[in-house]
């Protein structure tokens, strides 16, 4: 969740699942900002092939993982899980609403920082560097938010790897924008998968 997101103002503990509408709201706000801001950048983009199908197929994949592979992962052990869990462990299929809307924010931002840098003519390993560091360094911030290290740890390291190959994603190939909001959401997807096996409640 990004460190200036609402719980605090609103009383929240688990903002995503307590309040999915206002949070979807409040990151498709922010969304639509940061392109009205920038729009003079994203109309330079000119983008390798988007298509309908595409998109819909990982919406697609997403609402399939929340409404059908998400209920039948294992019930978590609470006796295994951290004192103070982060919210996304015990994510349900309304938690990944305003979550979707998070990501498309990010997206739009680290689309609008690699086009930048694109047309000052930095090459793609320049642009991975560059967004690898800042994608690593702003999720390296979740060490503030009393979660446990191992949780930090792979989500750095996720968002550096992630923010290596972005810029050629986005740039390069076919479908790239879609592709790059697919893998992004897959982590998350998968992050849960794994969370669920690991610390399932005992048979």
């Amino acid at each position: 969740m990004c460190p200036w997101s609402p719980s605090a103002g609103l009383g929240l503990s688990n903002g995503y699942q307590d309040a999915p509408f206002v949070y979807s709201v409040y990151y498709l706000g922010f969304t639509i900002i940061a392109v009205l801001l920038f729009q003079h950048r994203l109309r330079s983009w000119h983008p390798s092939v988007h298509g309908v199908v595409p998109i819909l197929t990982v919406l697609g994949l997403i609402a399939g993982f929340t409404l059908v592979v998400l209920p039948a992962l294992p019930e978590i052990d609470l006796t295994l899980a951290p004192l103070d869990p982060p919210e996304f462990m015990f994510a349900d299929a309304v938690c990944y609403i305003p979550k979707s809307f998070e990501i498309l924010f990010q997206q739009v931002l680290i689309l609008t920082i690699v086009l930048i840098f694109h047309a000052f003519r930095w090459q793609t390993l320049q642009l991975g560097l560059l967004t690898a560091a800042r994608f690593g360094l702003f999720h390296l911030t979740l060490i503030f938010n009393n979660v446990t290290v191992l949780y930090v740890a792979r989500y750095t390291i996720a968002a550096i790897c992630f923010g290596v190959v972005v810029p050629n994603v986005m740039l390069a190939m076919r479908n790239g924008a879609t592709l790059s909001y697919g893998l992004h959401c897959g982590f998350y997807v998968a992050d849960n998968i794994l969370t669920h096996f690991i610390m399932a409640v005992p048979p």
